[in-house]
């Protein structure tokens, strides 16, 4: 804030104005009151003139303390506007002292916290633009070696290694589809403080649709599926919950080996509705576990299990913003229990 101390804005020669208006307020006053004590007090001329002879000493009082006030102003909005001038040549390290601000000290502090959630949200846009990079070119690379490996061997490929390529590009295109799917919707729900446009729908038939939507996969691997779900009517917005199953669905089929189990169970009581999604899966440890719902984190990377780490982040926001809470309980290779609690 140094840098700016010898230009202040606030003069005090720009509050003449100020000064004026005091002197004509004070010879207005003393005027109107000589008027009413003359005609209903019975002032004599004399007492009148002694009382004009006050009027300068009266403008001279004011005049110190329009100024004394005027400088108490200047200093604490001149501190504000040189933080501000610090804020839009991009310094969000600035903070105003508020401790000396008196009546100022609320409006110095909302200043404090908007500085550190702008230097927030630069960091996590920085963080964002980092990692999305990163995921974002992890598949075009792949993409791009093995379709170039296939031009430049022409027919010395055999056909069961050319299809094993193939295969590589069509995967790594369908997660390069998902990821720019989900970083969207992610960012739309992240820039979301509400939910808007409920409606009341069956959530037990949104499940079990959700369920057939992912059966192919869950044949693939021979997993057997158990749905424990009551008949629950839910009042929220449909699509994004959806959103919510799919996730989880799909994150407990990805980490469940073959002929492995999956298990849904959903309840309402009068005042909550609970659902747990179960697999005996691969599982994790308890440090995986405190990071599973950040975003871009993955806690395996083969490509038995690969993912991109949004998922979880997109459950995990869409829950909060009904209200609602998200949790794990998992050991490694004992599986894992997502436990969602959303309010009725």
């Amino acid at each position: 804030m140094k840098r700016y101390k010898q230009n202040a804005t606030f003069k005090l020669v720009q509050f003449r104005w100020v000064f004026i208006a005091d002197a004509i307020v004070v010879v207005g006053a003393v005027m109107a009151y000589g008027l009413i004590a003359t005609y209903w007090l019975g002032m004599t001329r004399d007492n009148a003139i002694s009382m004009l002879a006050i009027i300068p000493l009266m403008i001279i009082a004011v005049g110190l303390g329009t100024f004394f006030t005027l400088r108490s102003v200047r200093r604490k909005m001149g501190d504000l506007l040189i933080g501000i001038k610090e804020v839009s040549d991009g310094n969000l390290e600035v903070r105003l002292d508020s401790r000396k601000a008196e009546e100022y000290a609320p409006i110095y502090d909302g200043f404090n916290r908007m500085t550190a959630e702008l230097k927030n949200t630069k960091a996590e846009m920085q963080n964002f633009v980092n990692e999305f990079s990163h995921e974002f070119n992890t598949p075009i690379v792949s993409i791009s070696g093995f379709a170039q490996y296939l031009i430049d061997t022409g027919d010395g490929i055999e056909s069961p290694e050319r299809i094993q390529y193939l295969r590589v590009i069509a995967d790594e295109s369908l997660r390069l589809s998902t990821l720019s799917q989900n970083t969207l919707l992610l960012t739309k729900v992240e820039a979301c403080e509400i939910i808007t446009e409920k409606e009341v729908y069956d959530l037990s038939e949104q499940i079990k649709r959700c369920a057939i939507l992912l059966l192919p996969k869950i044949e693939q691997k021979q997993i057997e599926l158990e749905l424990d779900v009551e008949d629950i009517s839910y009042v929220g917005n449909a699509e994004l919950m959806e959103q919510v199953w799919i996730n989880l669905l799909s994150n407990a089929i990805k980490f469940t080996p073959e002929h492995g189990e999956i298990k849904i169970f959903a309840k309402c009581t009068s005042d909550q509705l609970t659902l747990k999604f179960f697999d005996n899966g691969v599982g994790m440890d308890e440090e995986t576990a405190a990071h599973i719902f950040e975003k871009y984190y993955q806690h395996d990377t083969t490509s038995a299990v690969r993912g991109n780490g949004i998922g979880l982040s997109i459950v995990s926001r869409i829950i909060s913003l009904c209200g609602g809470e998200v949790c794990v309980e998992s050991k490694p290779q004992e599986g894992s229990t997502f436990i969602i609690t959303l309010p009725v």
